[in-house]
């Protein structure tokens, strides 16, 4: 007869993988969901302005050459006629970048959306656009591993799950 440590490891690492799989999906679903929150209050309240985006791009060199927009700051007139550059806030982790024509000292022309009682937290108006789904494209790989470890943890816990020891009989 086998000890219960040995009958419940199996299944013990199977019950641990499948709670770490759905804290991970937790946490992805909370800042996506704080993602969202953060645009709607915008949404809400915000003011437009029009601005100029400089967009600073960081090129890495591999199999190829990839590059990335790593900053955009935005300089625009808030209503109380005061000037304002910042750069922009990631949401959710991520930056939007405004797109357009871009001059030669890499500006873009775009309208900023800020909150009159804190100009310095605008965003692009673009980024307004963006929805749970857009923020969840952000966060793809770690909803996907999330998903696998939940669902092989339940599949592994529910395999793992020792046998009932059969009845003695009586002699």
């Amino acid at each position: 007869m086998k000890s219960a440590l040995r009958r419940w490891w199996p299944t013990a690492a199977a019950v641990t993988v499948t709670l770490v799989g759905a804290l991970l999906l937790v946490s992805q679903v909370k800042q996506i969901w704080d993602g969202r929150g953060e645009l709607a209050a915008l949404r809400a309240h915000g003011l437009h302005a029009r601005a100029q985006a400089t967009l600073s791009t960081t090129c890495s060199t591999g199999r190829g050459t990839t590059c990335e927009t790593s900053s955009v700051w935005l300089d625009f007139t808030d209503a109380a006629g005061d000037p304002v550059s910042v750069p922009e806030a990631p949401i959710d982790g991520s930056l939007y970048v405004p797109r357009g024509h871009r001059d030669d000292e890499g500006r873009v022309a775009t309208t900023v959306v800020y909150d009159r009682a804190d100009p310095y937290d605008a965003q692009p108006a673009g980024a307004l656009a963006q929805g749970p789904l857009d923020l969840a494209a952000h966060h793809w790989l770690a909803l996907t591993l999330a998903l696998a470890l939940l669902g092989g943890g339940t599949a592994g816990a529910i395999a793992a799950w020792p046998p009932r020891p059969a009845p003695r009989r009586p002699a």
